[in-house]
């Protein structure tokens, strides 16, 4: 017998945008997540995190967790040092960064295109929670893939994060005269459909 609510059904599910029920998992080998310190006033170091893990979730929730261990300045002891008295890794293991993804305007790019996105993320870092402005770019790498790039460095200030007194710390241990309490940070991150 012919049943008008199974078929009413039926038509509702296929013309359900695909985004609906769609999830992206961050691709942990093609992504970057990359600060750059500076001491001296005037000396400049490129350091980065080696783990990262995220996803954006069916309602456009975007989250990557940073593992804070993973921190790599290539100085081990400067590495065991972050750790320890700046990130204060055995308490604050990793950090978070989530923002919304408008996932109709991912549906619509075709491939090779993009779309630039100025918004807000909040970051959570040592314990505290921010929102900071990220500028990013969204390319559609294929069917199945985005990436999304800073167009401009996030900067990220140790104040707000209680990270000064590890900054103090650190300056000692280096015997260094300064170090900069404001860092950029920038990002490449590549999503796949799950």
């Amino acid at each position: 017998m012919f049943n008008l609510k199974q078929l009413f059904a039926t038509a509702m599910l296929i013309a359900l945008p695909m985004t609906a029920t769609a999830k992206y998992d961050l691709i942990e080998s093609q992504s970057k997540l990359v600060f750059v310190s500076i001491k001296k006033d005037s000396i400049g170091e490129v350091n980065e995190f080696k783990s990262l893990s995220g996803s954006i979730d069916k309602n456009g929730l975007a989250t990557v967790e940073v593992d804070l261990t993973s921190v790599s300045t290539g100085i081990e002891i400067r590495d065991q040092r972050l750790q320890n008295h700046l990130f204060d890794t055995s308490k604050f293991s990793t950090a978070k960064v989530q923002t919304e993804v408008s996932l109709d305007a991912l549906k619509e790019l075709k491939v090779g295109e993009s779309f630039h996105r100025h918004a807000p993320i909040t970051l959570s870092l040592h314990g505290i929670e921010q929102q900071l402005i990220a500028h990013s770019d969204v390319y559609k790498l294929s069917e199945n893939k985005i990436l999304v790039i800073s167009a401009k460095p996030v900067l990220v200030n140790a104040n707000e994060f209680g990270l000064i007194a590890g900054v103090e710390k650190l300056k000692e241990l280096a015997g260094l005269p300064s170090i900069a309490t404001a860092i950029p940070v920038t990002f490449k991150l590549v999503f796949e459909l799950d």
